[in-house]
C-alpha cells in the first residue's frame, strides 16, 4: 500500500493545510503498518521556481517543518530523471492505447514576453452558481464545466489559437495536459515547443518515485490519497490515469480547508497567531473527517477542549488507572492480553476515523464515570475487582496511549511515564 500526501510548493514555506494532511496520514500509516506492508510519501513541486528564492535552504526549511511533527514521511522531487522518462512513458502508452487527442483552443497570451498565462492568472468563475472556482471543479454545486474565464493581469495580453493534447476523461471534461512556448515544465520528447503541464507529472511522480517499491507487484498495490478540496480534480485524474493502467481502484481522503474567519492562504499573506504544538496537534486529531467541510481555526476554542477533553478527562483517568495498578507492583493478569484489533483496522480502511476518535473519548468519558461511582481502591475485595478488571483497565490504558502518542509522546515520555510504561506491564 501506499499513502500519499499533496505536495507543497518548494518556494515557499509549508503551509498549515499541508501540515494537517501529514498529521492525517502519519496517524494512518501507524495503524496499516501493522497489519501490511507500507509506505507514506510526498513530493517537493519543484517545477516554476523563483529564482531569486534560496531552494536548498527552502527544502531545508520544508524537511525540517516535517521533522519538528516527528512525521516519518518520505519526500522527493517532482523534477527528477526518473520522473521525466516514466511521464514520457506514459504519453506514448496514451497514445498507442488512443487514450489521448489533440485539438486547437483559444487562450490568453503574452504579445510582449511571448507565452501563454498561466492558470494562477486566470479567474475562474461557475456559470451556475457564480462562485469563484478553483482547478476547474466547483467546490459549491459540485460541477466541473460551464465556466467563465477572467483575466487577473491587462497588459500586454491578446487570445491566440493553441494546439494542445487531451486526455480522454470518463468523469469530467477531457484534460488539456500540455503546454505551449516558454514553460517549466518537462519537454515532450517527439515535441520542440511542447511540454507537459505540470500538474501531469507531478500526478506521474507518486508512481514514479516509488517504481522500486512497488517493483513486481505494481497492479496489486493499493493507493490512498490525502488532498484538499481545492484539486479533486487533478486527483480524479490520478484515478482515470491508474484505471488506464489496470490498477486497483484508489481510496480518497478528502478534507476541507483550515479557516480563520476566512481560508488561511499564503498568497493573501493571511497570517495565524503562533499556537502550541501540543494544542495544534490535539486540534487536528479532534478535526480528521473525510468530508468537504471547513474547520474552523479558533484558538481559544482549542484550548478550551484540550483542557477539557485531554487534561481534566483522558490525562486524569491514565492517573486514576496508574493508581490501580500501583496496588499490585504494575500487574496485569496474563490471560486478558488479546490480539490486534481488526474492527479498528476496518474502520481505518472505510476513512470513518472522526467516528474512532469520538468512540474513544466517550468510552473513556464513560469509564471515568464508573470511577467515580465506584471508587475500587476504597473497598475491601480490591484484589478481586482487580482481578475482574484487568482487562478493562488495560483496554482502557492502550485507548488513552493512542491520545498520549498522537499528542506528543516525547514529552510524555519524560513527564507522565516515568516508571511506567503502557503496554509493557510484567504478568502474574
Amino acid at each position: 500500500m501506499i499513502i500519499t500526501i499533496a505536495m507543497p510548493y518548494i518556494n515557499g514555506i509549508i503551509h498549515i493545510g499541508h501540515i494537517y494532511e501529514l498529521y492525517i496520514s502519519n496517524i494512518y500509516y501507524k495503524i496499516f503498518k501493522k497489519y501490511f506492508k507500507c509506505k507514506i510519501y510526498t513530493g517537493l513541486d519543484c517545477h516554476g521556481l523563483i529564482k531569486k528564492n534560496n531552494i536548498l535552504k527552502l527544502e531545508f526549511l520544508n524537511k525540517k517543518k516535517i521533522n519538528y511533527f516527528n512525521f516519518k514521511i518520505l519526500q522527493k522531487k517532482t523534477n527528477t530523471f526518473i520522473n521525466k522518462r516514466i511521464t514520457n512513458w506514459f504519453f506514448i502508452f496514451f497514445c498507442d492505447k488512443n487514450f489521448c487527442f489533440g485539438k486547437s483552443s483559444l487562450k490568453f497570451f503574452n504579445y510582449k514576453k511571448k507565452f501563454f498565462i498561466p492558470d494562477k492568472y486566470i479567474k475562474i468563475i461557475c456559470k451556475k452558481c457564480n462562485f469563484e472556482v478553483e482547478n476547474f471543479y466547483c467546490i459549491n454545486c459540485n460541477k466541473n464545466n460551464n465556466f467563465k474565464f477572467k483575466i487577473k493581469i491587462f497588459k500586454n495580453i491578446s487570445i491566440k489559437k493553441n494546439n494542445n493534447i487531451y486526455l480522454k476523461n470518463y468523469i469530467f471534461k477531457d484534460w488539456d495536459f500540455t503546454r505551449n512556448g516558454v514553460y517549466n515544465g518537462f519537454k515532450i520528447i517527439s515535441k520542440k515547443t511542447i511540454f507537459f503541464y505540470v500538474w501531469f507529472d507531478a500526478l506521474i511522480s507518486y508512481i514514479s518515485n516509488n517504481i522500486f517499491f512497488l517493483k513486481e507487484k505494481i497492479y496489486e498495490t493499493n493507493f490512498i490519497q490525502f488532498f484538499g478540496k481545492d484539486i479533486i480534480y487533478f486527483h480524479h485524474i490520478f484515478n482515470i490515469i491508474l484505471k488506464f493502467l489496470s490498477f486497483k481502484k484508489t481510496i480518497f481522503f478528502i478534507h476541507g480547508f483550515i479557516k480563520c474567519k476566512n481560508k488561511i492562504s499564503k498568497s493573501e499573506n493571511e497570517k495565524i497567531l503562533k499556537i502550541n504544538k501540543k494544542l495544534l496537534n490535539f486540534f487536528f486529531l479532534i478535526n480528521i473527517k473525510n468530508d468537504i467541510n471547513d474547520v474552523d481555526y479558533n484558538i481559544n476554542y482549542i484550548k478550551l477542549t484540550y483542557k477539557k477533553i485531554f487534561l481534566n478527562k483522558i490525562i486524569n483517568f491514565f492517573f486514576r488507572i496508574i493508581k490501580i495498578f500501583e496496588k499490585f507492583d504494575n500487574k496485569i493478569i496474563d490471560y486478558f492480553f488479546f490480539k490486534k484489533n481488526s474492527i479498528i483496522f476496518y474502520i481505518f480502511y472505510k476513512n470513518n476515523f472522526n467516528f474512532f476518535i469520538k468512540k474513544k473519548i466517550f468510552n473513556i468519558f464513560k469509564i471515568n464515570k464508573i470511577f467515580d461511582l465506584n471508587k475500587f481502591w476504597k473497598k475491601k475485595n480490591f484484589f478481586l475487582i482487580h482481578y475482574f478488571n484487568s482487562k478493562l483497565f488495560s483496554f482502557y490504558m492502550k485507548k488513552i496511549n493512542f491520545f498520549l502518542n498522537s499528542i506528543n509522546k516525547k514529552q510524555l515520555i519524560n513527564k507522565i511515564y516515568k516508571n511506567y510504561r503502557l503496554f509493557k506491564l510484567n504478568n502474574i
